[in-house]
């Protein structure tokens, strides 16, 4: 299992010499868009901490077979590349990790489920380094009952005690923090959720050179990963009655199959023949990706279980305005007047989707300008990472942060 060399982000220069440099190491799996949004934002927190004065070093675990970089990724993040299975994988990552757990202050680890997050714990228990464990939704009630057997097993023998050990647990959002206390967690919980870096709108002419029948339409854009637990196939259903009520609505779905899921909304498409009002995008990314999201009038996610979803922070940043379900832990959309949160019953959803398309252009801005101005005072990455890195800190000795919950 060959370790690819650390070459950590170099300490800002805006950083108090008074104050010690602080080396934090950020571990989690994968690097490919295939496998989601933890990735992306575990390298995005770090980036953000690096700028407030820590050094960092990055971490993936990866299958040999992974070669392309999620848009978000540091492209300076060391990879552990392992076809081992998950049996043996656990020792063999700790063996590979111990240079990098070793090298830093504090380790943050990013995931749940998977065995570098066992290894990485226990490592730094090993060593006497302090841990920070962020769940990325996988506490939510969706995927707990999701091969709840296997997971409920796992639990008991292993992932409770290991993540009881840590010193603080980092929660994406209110929900979360529940979450981990109907897990049984008593640990200390920091409330620190993903950001964004301001985006801004381009020109869409190329994407809609790619995909001609979406010019002078009403785009609904889906992006991330197709995946059951997203409610892609409730969209789809829902689009037959948007589709028959807004002749010129049409539903992007962009991003990559999970397991059997493609197929399902390919086959679910022929069969409420929606092929013309649907088009499947495939993976897109960097200024495509751009374009896309430029393009739409509406973001849209249903999701059954969130952490807290980059693509929504995305659709923010840039003033598309999202739809989505309660599950996805952005409440202030709502409220903010930035978009709108509903249920995931197709019925419900398409009207929810027909009621937003028929509302003029000044609301529209409207819901735009409130969607980057959300994005801008509760996600600013910036203050992300001052708040985490002081988290840190006070792991290492410092002065509680107010994120921080006790009890």
């Amino acid at each position: 299992m060959p370790v690819e060399t650390l070459q950590p982000p170099s300490r800002t220069a805006s950083i108090s010499a008074a104050r010690p440099s602080i080396g934090v190491l950020d571990v989690w799996s994968h690097i490919e868009p295939r496998f989601g949004g933890v990735g992306p934002a575990a390298s995005a927190l770090s980036t953000a901490v690096g700028r407030y004065g820590m050094r960092i070093a990055q971490v993936a675990i990866c299958h040999e077979s992974e070669k392309t970089l999620a848009d978000g990724i540091d492209s300076r993040v060391s990879k552990i590349r392992s076809s081992a299975p998950r049996g043996i994988a656990d020792l063999r990552i700790a063996n590979a990790l111990r240079q990098a757990v070793g090298a830093a202050d504090v380790c943050h680890v990013h995931g749940m489920w998977v065995p570098h997050c066992l290894a990485a714990r226990r490592l730094a228990r090993e060593l006497g380094k302090p841990v920070v464990s962020s769940v990325h939704g996988g506490l939510e009630q969706w995927e707990l009952r999701h091969k709840w057997l296997k997971k409920a097993l796992y639990s008991w023998l292993l992932e409770r005690p290991s993540l009881e050990r840590s010193g603080c647990l980092r929660a994406l959002s209110e929900r979360e923090v529940g979450d981990y206390r109907r897990y049984g967690s008593r640990a200390a919980i920091a409330l620190v959720p993903n950001g964004i870096e301001p985006l801004e709108r381009v020109n869409p002419s190329r994407f809609l050179e790619w995909f001609p029948e979406l010019k002078h339409k009403q785009i609904v854009l889906f992006l991330g990963r197709i995946h059951e637990k997203k409610g892609i196939l409730n969209l789809v259903r829902a689009w037959k009655t948007v589709a028959a009520r807004r002749h010129d609505a049409h539903l992007v779905i962009a991003g990559p199959s999970y397991e059997d899921a493609g197929d399902k909304v390919r086959e679910l498409i022929s069969d409420l023949q929606l092929r013309q009002a649907v088009t499947l995008a495939g993976v897109i990314s960097g200024p495509i990706k751009t374009e896309a999201l430029s393009a739409s009038k509406y973001f849209c996610l249903p999701s059954y279980s969130e952490g807290l979803s980059v693509a929504v922070l995305e659709a923010l940043s840039i003033g598309l305005p999202p739809v989505i379900t309660p599950e996805c832990n952005f409440q202030r959309v709502e409220a903010c007047g930035a978009g709108r949160i509903t249920s995931n019953e197709p019925d419900t959803l398409a009207d929810t989707l027909v009621s937003c398309l028929d509302q003029g252009s000044r609301p529209w801005q409207d819901m735009s300008r409130a969607s980057q101005r959300l994005a801008r005072t509760d996600f600013d990455w910036n203050a992300i990472g001052a708040t985490m890195g002081s988290v840190y800190e006070w792991l290492l000795g410092g002065d509680r942060p107010d994120c921080v919950v006790v009890k």
